[in-house]
């Protein structure tokens, strides 16, 4: 039996074009115009796979995605949208979007979109090993939409809310912890004289430095419990997946380069490439200590959070291992004059 799916656009050219190669990809196709049009379809006979523009007369396609989402649980959901709805594409990701075909398209990235929405829809009632393969696979898509949008934008600014704004649907405390982050490393690098296109990678690279959780699974990102070695190792390939993310929007090509050392160590004891002292980036040794410092600060389970003044005398214990020793005093000047 053909798997189905159900076209919704209000332009009647396209949403026949995308029917036709639906079609022609062995599909059963049904269209609607608009969103209360399709949930009237769905309630006649659900289709294995939606697929949604964004931008409609009336209840756009995030509307629709919640109430189907709501309505018929195993039909998987992809979106159409053009590169400027960063906003509304990112408010979409919490009605678990499988896939998403940003303007413009071919057949080719369609049938790849059907397909994994054909996969999804057939996991959600499959075996725990065929769901784990594809959460994987839906993570990867994630990212790779993140760096297109953020690449899309008309400007710096807009292209670092997408990305923040997709991380904050992963970490729950993304925003607020990036923001910290961020401007206690500009005050660090002001101390150490570092000004210029220096400063706004660190405190760009700063901002994103947790961009590479995108593609963690959540049962390692929210277990409440001290992670065993092979999810560590999961984990500590999020530096590179973040450096891989930015690295594809050339105005992020400095912060990247921070972001994907700012797991290293001191001592060389660090990850992803073992870089040892002023090998390692000074933004990205300004970044560890204050990414440090903001963590221990903050209850994170399964631990409470420290006083600052224990957190600052764990970062001094680890100066010259984990941590740059002049950096270590840099943040020490900045914490002593915000304490006046």
């Amino acid at each position: 039996m053909a798997h189905s799916v159900l076209v919704v656009d209000d332009d009647e050219v396209l949403r026949g074009v995308l029917s036709a190669w639906a079609h022609s990809f062995g599909f059963d196709v049904r269209e609607a115009e608009n969103a209360a049009q399709a949930l009237d379809t769905l309630a006649e006979s659900p289709a294995h796979v939606a697929l949604c523009d964004i931008q409609m007369p009336g209840e756009n396609g995030v509307w629709l995605a919640s109430r189907i989402r709501e309505r018929h649980p195993s039909t998987a959901i992809i979106m159409a949208t053009a590169a400027r709805d960063v906003d509304v594409c990112v408010a979409s990701l919490r009605s678990e979007i499988v896939d998403y075909l940003l303007k413009p398209f071919d057949h080719a990235r369609l049938l790849e979109a059907l397909r994994l929405g054909v996969d999804w829809h057939q996991a959600t009632v499959a075996s725990d090993d065929l769901q784990e393969s594809l959460e994987h696979r839906l993570r990867g898509r994630r990212a790779q939409v993140a760096a297109t949008l953020a690449s899309a934008q008309d400007n710096i600014e807009d292209a670092l809310e997408g990305l923040i704004s997709m991380l904050e649907l992963h970490e729950r405390d993304g925003r607020e912890h990036a923001t910290r982050v961020s401007r206690l490393a500009a005050a660090v690098g002001d101390v150490l004289g570092i000004s210029g296109d220096a400063i706004v990678d660190i405190t760009r690279g700063a901002l994103l430095h947790d961009i590479g959780k995108i593609d963690m699974p959540a049962s390692i990102l929210y277990k409440p419990a001290p992670l065993d070695d092979t999810e560590w190792g999961i984990m500590r390939t999020h530096p590179q997946v973040g450096y891989d993310l930015l690295k594809k929007v050339p105005s992020l090509a400095g912060a990247a380069e921070v972001v994907l050392a700012s797991h290293e160590a001191f001592d060389g004891r660090g990850y992803p490439r073992g870089l040892k002292g002023e090998a390692i980036p000074i933004g990205a040794r300004i970044l560890a200590i204050c990414d440090s410092y903001d963590s221990m600060t903050r209850p994170h389970t399964p631990r409470p959070a420290m006083l600052p003044a224990q957190a600052v005398g764990e970062i001094a214990r680890c100066s010259g291992q984990q941590f740059d020793p002049k950096v270590v005093e840099a943040l020490g000047e900045v914490l002593r004059s915000r304490a006046k």
